[in-house]
């Protein structure tokens, strides 16, 4: 059993060899059929296309369908006829043209300098990177054919670069699913040169990279290729002589074609094909099993020609050579005869059996087993002759190592991705030096001008400390003394009583500050302020010095709000200064009925308190806004926040708010009550919108 065991392995091999993974007749016509639904096909990530493009393509699917019968010169005219009726045309339409006439080229042998020149009119067409980017299917389908082309032109290394390119592209477009043609072109070279190992690794990663497709009614992705691949790694085991192994994917494959026939009713004949081939390659790993019987029984139901499947006939012919091999094992040479004698006989197998390796074999075998020696003998020797022929042609081609050859092309890809890396660095490295230079100008200019603002008001700075201080001290003061509205009425009247003379000498003292020299204008803004703030605290005072009931009463007039907001800020604004704060005042002109001391000190209240809990160098937004029968008024700051355990605290009459402001400022935490109480009295609301460290805005 040994013994033809062996030779059971040699034949299958040089069947294999004859057929490749697809059975030999059939394989240069299913290499067309792919290339047509390659061509037709769109990619899924096409641009939105003209009206004709639709028109385009269903003359191309008519004319593939007749192009056969008419033959490829005539179907080249009547397409050229057909784009000469088109008005425009479009990058979609030259991408179909060109690759139905690769096609089509492929078709006629006289034609294979054209196949060549469509290709790279083809590859033309995406010379504009945007194009590729908005095309990357059609264009790494016009990489692989050129690569497919430059293979057939012994150009191997270059071939490899057009492949792996094709694969970078896609992997840095997202493309994956497409990725999976570059890996069943690399098994078929593998599988070529006899490296089954690395053939099964790529077709593997044929099957990962299907696996990311989402083209469901793409008939090539969804179905051919998926079991091809799995067909194709047990066509790679049987010549491994593991046979367990091929059955195992021979049964996936055979599953999956089950499972998914019905998705496509109008493919039914290649299905019932592929069938048919699953079911050939079963039988010839259960006779490298030995199981003889088993193989006999399935080999014998791919025997019936089917005359609406194109490719039956060649299954036929290699499912009777399996068949007669079997016989011989099994020592039954009559039934081997009849059937080399059936095989003979088969439409297109007398020209090509009785020349070919296996053929001979075969005969030699059955003759051998009816001893007749002499006539084995010579068909031996007839073999070996046709053996030496086909090994010194196989040596005449250069053979490569794919492998090898990959990873060759793959470092050098790597070497062109680093070079183009390092001019980037160095690119970005000169624009950085460029641009900090800039920065280091704009610096020195934005300091020297600094130091001389600094230089002019360094004697208004101190003023205006004190200024700021005394203002802040006040503010604070009228905040404590409103704390108490029954406990401290008579403490609150004598200390409102003794700010008086404070105050009125504060006043009298900015009349005569400059009174022997002209005030600048910034000066005099400064007096301005504090004569301004003095007359309201003044206002405020004879309002604490009134009885509870006066105090709480709203005088209201027509007043300008806008103006009110610009008193406070300029009251504040050294305060601001001082921390090197912005504020930034944005306003609609809205006269609105209101007591202007007490709403004044609402303001006042809210923007000092933006500007104590902001930090240095921030800015304060200030916006007033007139909407139909209601004024809004929002100071947003980007300051400390509000923590959320003291949001409820905010609006009561309670000390439990109180914080330190951002450069140690005292509070006395009543403030928003006061204005709380204020607004509600106008008949308005007062609310906050605050994240702790990010900033807080009152509305």
């Amino acid at each position: 059993m040994s013994r033809y065991r062996c030779k059971r392995e040699n034949n299958l091999r040089a069947m294999n060899k004859q057929s490749g993974p697809l059975p030999a007749s059939a394989q240069c016509r299913i290499i067309l059929i792919c290339l047509a639904l390659a061509g037709i096909v769109p990619g899924c990530r096409n641009t939105e296309k003209s009206g004709h493009d639709v028109q385009l393509k269903a003359w191309i699917d008519s004319l593939d369908r007749t192009s056969r019968i008419m033959g490829s010169q005539k179907a080249i005219a009547s397409l050229d006829s057909f784009m000469g009726t088109l008005k425009s045309r479009n990058i979609h339409d030259s991408i179909l043209y060109f690759k139905f006439m690769k096609v089509l080229s492929h078709r006629d042998s006289t034609m294979n300098e054209a196949a060549l020149a469509y290709t790279d009119s083809l590859l033309g067409l995406f010379g504009p990177l945007h194009v590729r980017r908005e095309n990357p299917i059609e264009y790494s389908k016009a990489l692989l054919l050129k690569g497919d082309d430059l293979l057939k032109q012994k150009q191997h290394y270059q071939a490899y670069r057009n492949y792996y390119h094709r694969k970078s592209f896609l992997t840095s477009v997202g493309e994956i699913c497409e990725c999976a043609r570059y890996s069943s072109r690399i098994a078929n070279l593998s599988y070529k040169e006899e490296n089954y190992y690395q053939a099964i690794e790529y077709w593997r990663q044929e099957l990962k990279e299907l696996a990311k497709c989402r083209e469901p009614e793409n008939f090539q992705l969804e179905f051919i290729e998926k079991q091809g691949s799995m067909r194709n790694i047990g066509i790679a085991y049987l010549l491994l002589n593991e046979p367990e192994k091929a059955l195992d994917y021979f049964n996936q494959a055979s599953r999956f074609i089950d499972g998914h026939a019905g998705r496509f009713p109008r493919e039914q004949n290649f299905i019932r094909f592929a069938r048919i081939v699953i079911l050939r390659h079963r039988a010839e790993a259960y006779a490298l099993k030995g199981d003889n019987r088993t193989a006999e029984r399935l080999i014998r139901q791919c025997l019936v020609h089917d005359p609406t499947i194109e490719w039956s006939i060649d299954v036929e012919r290699e499912s009777r050579q399996i068949l007669a091999q079997i016989y011989v094992d099994l020592h039954e040479y009559d039934k081997a005869q009849a059937q080399l004698d059936t095989l003979i006989r088969l439409p297109g197998a007398a020209a090509n059996a009785s020349a070919g390796s296996l053929y001979q074999a075969l005969k030699a075998s059955v003759a051998y087993g009816r001893g007749d020696f002499k006539e084995a003998g010579k068909l031996l020797m007839d073999r070996l002759e046709t053996e030496r022929t086909a090994k010194l042609q196989r040596n005449a081609e250069s053979r490569n190592n794919v492998g090898h050859m990959l990873q060759q092309v793959q470092r050098e890809y790597e070497t062109e991705l680093a070079a183009e890396k390092d001019a980037r660095k160095t690119l970005i490295l000169r624009f950085s030096v460029a641009i900090s230079s800039a920065l280091a100008v704009i610096i020195y200019l934005i300091w020297r001008n600094a130091r001389k603002r600094a230089a002019n008001l360094r004697a208004v700075t101190q003023l205006n400390e004190v200024i700021t201080q005394s203002n802040v001290a006040l503010q604070d003061t009228v905040n404590a003394l409103e704390e108490s509205e029954v406990e401290k009425e008579k403490m609150l009247r004598i200390v409102a009583h003794d700010l008086r003379n404070p105050i009125a000498a504060m006043i009298s003292g900015a009349d005569v500050l400059f009174m022997d020299q002209m005030p600048t204008e910034e000066q005099a803004m400064l007096v301005n302020a504090i004569q301004q703030s003095g007359q309201l605290a003044f206002g405020l005072i004879g309002q604490i010095l009134q009885s509870d009931p006066g105090r709480k009463k709203i005088s209201k007039s027509e007043e300008d709000l806008a103006e009110i907001v610009q008193s406070c800020i300029d009251m504040l604004s050294y305060k601001g200064k001082e921390k090197k704060q912005t504020i930034h005042y944005d306003y609609e002109q809205a006269i609105v009925p209101v007591d202007r001391e007490k709403i004044w000190r609402v303001f006042s209240n809210l923007l000092s308190n933006a500007v104590k809990f902001s930090p240095s160098e921030s800015a304060i937004n200030v916006n007033l806004q007139k909407r139909s029968n209601l004024t809004l008024l929002s100071i947003q700051d980007h300051g400390i926040g509000i923590p959320d355990e003291l949001k409820g605290h905010i609006f009561l009459s309670t000390t439990d708010a109180r914080r330190v402001g951002t450069a140690g400022e005292q509070s006395f935490g009543i403030g928003l009550s006061i204005c709380k109480q204020i607004v509600e009295a106008h008949g308005g609301r007062i609310w906050f919108e605050s994240v702790t460290g990010i900033g807080t805005t009152f509305l």
